[in-house]
């Protein structure tokens, strides 16, 4: 089968055929009287020996109760590309947010450390300014 320029994988698709059968619930058999082919011949799509016809494919569909696209692929098609897009611009939005807020919060308090540090080492400044001058003074009065 060809499907948009691409060959499909008959394989895959007799196991997504043999799946669909099981979850739906019917036996070989069952189906094989829905599509009107004995038994036999049945087990012989499934088992590759024989092809199954594109419209059996779509009578299984039908009787599974999903589309030919999700009965061939094995899944069912994304419906609304957009919609799962937009889901995932929101979501990485969220998360970009979150971890912006998170590294301006930790901007703030690196900042706000700076600021400490740099209080700190004005004071530290200030004592070693005096400190200069008291020793200053006691050389000027020793020497006098």
């Amino acid at each position: 089968m060809i499907d948009d320029g691409q060959i499909l994988d008959e394989s895959k698709m007799r196991e997504n055929l043999r799946a669909a059968r099981i979850a739906s619930g019917l036996s070989q058999a069952a189906l094989a009287d829905i599509l009107g082919i004995t038994p036999q011949a049945y087990q012989k799509l499934e088992k590759g020996k024989t092809r199954l016809l594109n419209e059996h494919y779509q009578q299984c569909a039908k009787v599974f109760g999903i589309s030919l696209a999700e009965l061939i692929n094995g899944f069912k098609p994304v419906r609304n590309a957009e919609a799962v897009l937009t889901d995932m611009r929101e979501s990485y939005g969220r998360k970009f947010k979150e971890l912006e807020s998170g590294h301006r919060t930790e901007i703030r308090v690196k900042e706000q450390e700076m600021e400490r540090m740099s209080d700190s080492i004005k004071e530290k400044d200030e004592f070693i300014a005096t400190q200069k001058l008291l020793i200053d003074q006691l050389m000027r009065m020793k020497k006098d």
